[in-house]
């Protein structure tokens, strides 16, 4: 039976949805895992092929083989950040640091995360790279339900497309056929920090009407 949740408005949800690296090891109700793949399940797909796969992983063993693919690329890719501090200048200092923080945090712990969420796609045959690019406008919508689902369960989750950089080692461990391809791994756990108001460019920056000017 799930635990009563209070209802968080729609709106109130989205602009208080902080990605949660920081996870506690305690179990996540398969309840609630499946409440989120359900709710992931909801969005729309091109011409409606519906054809979102979902793994929930649990398993120690495989998650620990999904870390150890996380870990190479994390340290290639925070590499930049250290060399550029500021790449993410829309950000102040303290929050940067943070990020970095926490995206370190969680390359070393994602084995201990309780439950890896794996987004996929299944094309029915061997896609080809443009199949695999045009699979982002059908995955991406349950991937961002996935989410709002998890911050209106009170869960934590974040998505990292890193560890999947090498989709033939992914493909092995999670015993992928050949017509599937692995988009996005979604560590989901309760959070060891607080919800909060997200950080954003200013609308004024980012919103034109009818043609872009400067």
């Amino acid at each position: 039976m799930l635990e009563e949740i209070t209802e968080v408005g729609l709106f109130e949800t989205m602009y208080n949805c902080r990605a949660m690296r920081k996870l506690d090891t305690k179990e996540v109700p398969e309840e609630h895992l499946i409440k989120l793949v359900s709710a992931a399940n909801q969005a729309p797909s091109g011409s409606n092929t519906q054809g979102a796969r979902w793994i929930v992983v649990r398993d120690p063993e495989t998650k620990v083989q999904l870390a150890a693919l996380n870990k190479t690329i994390v340290e290639k890719y925070m590499a930049r950040f250290v060399d550029n501090p500021g790449s993410l200048s829309h950000h102040p200092a303290d929050k940067r640091q943070r990020m970095y923080e926490a995206v370190l945090w969680q390359n070393e712990h994602m084995h201990e995360i309780p439950a890896l969420i794996i987004a996929c796609m299944d094309f029915g045959d061997k896609p080809t790279p443009a199949m695999i690019a045009g699979g982002n406008g059908s995955i991406w919508p349950g991937i961002q339900n996935l989410l709002l689902a998890a911050r209106a369960l009170e869960l934590g989750a974040a998505p990292t497309t890193l560890a999947l950089t090498n989709p033939e080692a992914v493909a092995k461990v999670l015993n992928l056929p050949d017509s599937m391809h692995a988009y996005c791994l979604i560590p989901v756990g309760y959070p060891l920090g607080k919800f909060g108001p997200v950080t954003r460019k200013p609308i004024e920056e980012i919103l034109r009407f009818d043609r872009w000017s400067d």
